[in-house]
């Protein structure tokens, strides 16, 4: 059987919407739907937000992200000196194919447009040799609804960062393939961390075994009114706080909205609202010599031949996973401040350690060699 290596490397050369001495930038190696990002940025007392454009993100310097399936993603790296308030954003398209020996291939593709004097979102299925499954279509605001346009109401006079999507399901309903794409309606990255934006930040913060709390944190920090708008659970969550969290279960509809309405001091205001992913995997992990605001959590030697050290700073039982390149758990175990690890029985290969506490996730890469 012939070994695939395909590795593509994109150098991103050009910057945009640079303030004060703030240059954000980034170029990335993707395997199939693994990418690995490099930051290139120059900023000073850096503090990074990446958006990856599937519904997730990560506050690593230098992360390596598993996008969910083929799609086209629209990247961007926020970028903001704690000090000065600088900021800067860089974006890519990062096209993303997923290996498979499935002859269907996914492929999907929206398009925004006035109809009637209403504005509609279609999305468009240029999937090839999937007509022996069942089509289930996502879009923005929408849930499982037919390939045709739907009007987006109120969300049309608003910015919106949505994710489309096709998800392809045999005659038992199990999901054999899907593709994605970033979906961008009157949205720009320029609103970040000014007087005058709605843009919004959300990490992970914690998650267990029936579902994860997602926190959600406003860029704009001296708006003098917040209004943020969680959907998906019946009555919309209202907060005027400038964050809010909100556990999301697995069990149930995976694409969820967020909305957020600031006004800002000199009365300025505006709105946005994106789109996010719960799913139950391992997304993103750092780099082997990464640091950032997760250095509570050691590794070493990395790599090591399958016997290894994990440290953290808390002496609590926190619950360790890890994963192969495929998301699945190849060893679980409890840890507790400094613990020895033997992983002997695992081949040569990259795996992703996870560890779980009561209020953090924490994610490492860990390279085995022989």
């Amino acid at each position: 059987m012939r070994k695939l290596n395909t590795l593509i490397v994109v150098v991103l050369l050009n910057v945009t919407n640079v303030f004060g001495q703030c240059t954000s930038l980034f170029s990335f190696a993707a395997y199939f739907e693994t990418v690995t990002f490099s930051n290139q940025s120059s900023v000073p007392n850096a503090h990074y937000f990446w958006n990856f454009g599937d519904g997730t993100s990560s506050y690593l310097q230098n992360p390596t992200h598993r996008f969910p399936e083929t799609g086209d993603y629209l990247v961007t790296l926020f970028a903001e000196d704690t000090i000065s308030n600088c900021s800067s954003y860089y974006e890519y398209w990062v096209n993303v194919t997923k290996y498979s020996t499935d002859s269907c291939q996914p492929s999907v593709i929206d398009s925004l447009f006035a109809s009637g004097g209403a504005g509609c979102l279609k999305i468009i299925d240029n999937s090839i040799n999937c007509n022996h499954y069942h089509a289930l279509y996502d879009g923005g605001p929408a849930y499982n609804y037919p390939p045709t346009p739907i009007c987006l109401g109120d969300f049309w006079n608003i910015a919106f960062r949505m994710i489309c999507r096709v998800q392809y399901r045999d005659t038992t309903g199990t999901l054999k393939r899907e593709a994605y794409k970033t979906s961008l309606h009157n949205y720009s990255s320029s609103h970040n961390y000014g007087d005058c934006s709605a843009n919004f930040e959300f990490s992970v913060v914690s998650k267990n075994t029936m579902g994860q709390t997602i926190l959600f944190k406003a860029m704009n920090k001296t708006a003098t009114y917040y209004q943020w708008a969680i959907m998906g659970f019946g009555s919309t969550i209202s907060s005027n706080n400038d964050t809010i969290s909100q556990f999301y279960p697995y069990n149930e509809v995976d694409i969820w909205i967020v909305g957020l309405m600031t006004k800002g001091s000199t009365g300025c205001s505006d709105t946005i609202y994106q789109n996010i992913l719960n799913r139950d995997s391992i997304l993103t992990y750092a780099g082997i010599k990464e640091y950032s605001s997760y250095n509570s959590l050691n590794v070493y030697p990395n790599p090591n031949n399958g016997n290894f050290v994990i440290e953290t700073n808390s002496m609590e039982k926190q619950s360790m996973q890890v994963y192969d390149v495929n998301g699945k758990i190849v060893l679980s175990q409890t840890i507790n401040g400094k613990t020895n690890i033997d992983a002997g029985n695992l081949s040569e290969g990259v795996y992703n350690v996870s560890i779980t506490g009561n209020n953090s996730v924490m994610n490492r890469k860990l390279v085995i060699v022989r």
